[in-house]
């Protein structure tokens, strides 16, 4: 009699898991196949579509892999595991409505594990900007897991991007509580409001930012990528119209203590280095910052750069990729040498030493945590700043801050940690803009012909509380007046809602404009009657934008150099007519100019045939030449 052949065996989900392990997907694909085959439905089927959604995702095949965990949570549809793989390969592919809506099922499907998909599921809605409700889910996996601090540093995140910065400053505090590193106590004393509310605020915050660093310079948690992991800076301390040598010394003394590798130095810059002349005989200087394009430190900038002389300087440029633009293109085509820097701290550090640089010039920082933290290093014999970002750093290996003397007030050296140099000149090279031919007029940006404009087209975090009285009293003074205001930022709802707690007979005659192309900008502001420099906080680039056009400005010099940068371009004119004694007076000027035509023409035509010291100005190149020079000891 014939024997009975024995059945196939069907493969088992451990053995295809075991391939899957060893990095063997072809034979976890082959197993699975089969054994979907021996056996299409119930939960070993489940499990093999799911086997065969992972294959999928390691080779980027995120289609596939939803196709595979959807057959899955078909065939075993209370098993929350696979919302969560149908959720990540969902939002690997953009899709990311559909994964909150995954992982959201999951959370509901097994609620004691959620905390891991409701963070998750936050992060989700945070990437796609939906910040408050991020922040109620993220709350709930707080709470459901209160020793994990990545979810409070998570619901910190969301709750800060809602604007809800006390709440975010306690997610940060207990992130760090619950075991989180040094960088969450500097996320929550950086935690800054973009629109202050009062000179109290300011206060509560410089305080309470002060003894957050002085606790961590002499706790020192450690600080493994401060560019990675605090990714900000402490930018918002210059709007505050106070002195910041305290505070950001105290934060530079607190990263170093936390991270000492900030603090590398270049092998040519060693002590025991011998110096190697470069063959050229020439002053080898880096220009360093992300912003060399069309924004305002490429505009100031450029001209520098083209014109410092080429028979004394070789010229490197270090840059961070950034869009083409004409600035962009003037820049790389200045320099001799373009160096692209890594995106990480070690990378860039190693490159700039390579260049073996006299000089690092620095021509802005504060404004983004790559330059903030790479200056740090001392990665060449003289390194200084100039006025691109106005502040002192407290970081101990810059040496100088190049200024201009017109700007600074007397006693200046005191408000710096680095040895102050003041300049000649307006310290930059600018080129106007061209004009335009025709010039757009008041139709073309929606404004009444019969009203007064007062411009103040400054970033509204230039909008000190002392200002807002002032802006009132203007208002109040010339009922024919209107205050327009650019903001590309959307921060203009918290700054009249400021406004309007104290002067709510004013708020309809602020006119908010969105941000404007650089022509259509300056066009703005020439048609303007008046334009009003913010107190405390100067106009820089747009000023020198605006005079080229014979805009009136009127300014108030403030306690800092920050404050002054009209007030020091009009000294370099000649020209104080619009310069403020007072408050008071700064009202008086800026109602003379808004109702009385006769004034207001006499200064645009004192301006045109003044300001062209501004502009184009090679003595002041020449001042820059000869101090880099005897900064490195030719």
């Amino acid at each position: 009699m014939t024997a009975t052949p024995a059945p196939t065996p069907i493969p088992t989900l451990g053995l295809a898991a075991h391939h899957l392990r060893e990095n063997r997907p072809a034979e976890t694909e082959r197993l699975c196949r089969a054994l979907l085959e021996a056996a299409p439905l119930g939960p070993q089927a489940a499990s093999a579509w799911h086997l065969l959604s992972v294959v999928a995702r390691t080779v980027g095949k995120h289609d596939a892999a939803v196709l595979c965990l959807s057959q899955a949570a078909a065939l075993e549809p209370l098993a929350a595991h696979h919302r969560v793989g149908l959720a990540e390969a969902l939002r690997a592919l953009g899709r990311t409505d559909e994964a909150a809506a995954a992982f959201r099922q999951a959370a509901v499907l097994a609620p004691p594990a959620a905390a891991p998909w409701l963070l998750a599921l936050g992060t989700v809605r945070l990437e796609q900007g939906q910040a408050a409700e991020a922040a109620a889910v993220l709350a709930r996996a707080a709470i459901l897991d209160p020793r994990s601090a990545e979810a409070w540093r998570r619901l910190a995140i969301a709750e800060q991007r809602a604007g809800r910065l006390e709440a975010a400053r306690a997610a940060y505090a207990r992130a760090y509580t619950e075991g989180g590193d040094g960088a969450m106590k500097l996320r929550e004393a950086l935690t800054l409001p973009v629109i202050t509310r009062d000179r109290a605020e300011i206060a509560d915050i410089r305080r309470r930012f002060l003894a957050i660093m002085e606790a961590l310079e002499r706790d020192r948690p450690p600080l493994a990528d401060p560019l990675g992991q605090v990714g900000t800076t402490p930018f918002l301390l210059a709007y505050h119209a106070e002195d910041d040598r305290p505070l950001q010394a105290a934060m530079a003394r607190a990263c170093a203590a936390m991270c000492p590798s900030l603090l590398e130095v270049a092998p040519h810059c060693r002590p025991d280095a011998v110096p190697v002349p470069h063959p050229d005989g020439r002053v080898h200087v880096g220009f360093l910052s992300e912003h060399f394009f069309g924004h305002t430190i490429g505009q100031l900038n450029v001209g520098l750069i083209e014109r410092l002389p080429r028979d004394r300087f070789h010229v490197t440029l270090l840059v961070r990729p950034a869009r083409m633009d004409g600035h962009r293109a003037r820049l790389l085509a200045a320099a001799e040498r373009v160096v692209e820097l890594p995106g990480d701290l070690a990378g860039a550090r190693a490159a700039v030493a390579a260049e073996r640089l006299d000089l690092l010039h620095y021509t802005d920082i504060g404004m983004t945590p790559f330059s903030y933290f790479l200056a740090f290093a001392r990665l060449a014999p003289v390194q200084c700043l100039t006025w691109g970002h106005p502040d002192t750093t407290g970081i101990t290996n810059l040496d100088v801050f190049l200024t201009c003397d017109a700007m600074e007030p007397e006693g200046a050296e005191a408000h710096y940690t680095e040895r102050l140099v003041r300049l000649p000149g307006p310290t930059v090279h600018y080129r106007p803009p061209p004009p335009r031919d025709p010039e757009p007029g008041r139709a073309a940006f929606g404004l009444p012909e019969d009203a007064t404009l007062y411009i103040c087209p400054q970033s509204l975090f230039k909008f000190h509380p002392d200002f807002d009285p002032v802006l009132a009293a203007i208002l109040r003074g010339d009922p024919r007046g209107l205050l327009l205001l650019v903001d590309p930022r959307a921060h203009a709802p918290a700054l009249l809602e400021r406004l309007g707690g104290h002067a709510p007979d004013i708020v309809d005659r602020v006119r908010v404009l969105p941000g404007q192309g650089t022509a259509d900008f300056v066009a703005l502001m020439g048609l303007s009657d008046v334009m009003l420099d913010p107190l405390h906080y100067s106009g820089g680039n747009t000023s020198l934008e605006a005079l080229s056009r014979g805009t009136p400005i009127v300014t108030w010099p403030g306690a800092f150099m920050r404050g002054r940068h009209t007030h020091g371009f009009y000294r370099l004119m000649g020209m104080t007519d619009l310069v403020a004694r007072d408050h008071g007076h700064y009202v008086e000027l800026a109602l003379r100019l808004g109702t009385d035509p006769g004034f207001r023409e006499t200064m645009r035509a004192r301006i045109r045939e003044r300001c062209g010291v501004l502009y184009e100005n090679d003595a002041t190149v020449a001042a820059i030449a000869d101090f880099l020079e005897r900064a490195v000891g030719r």
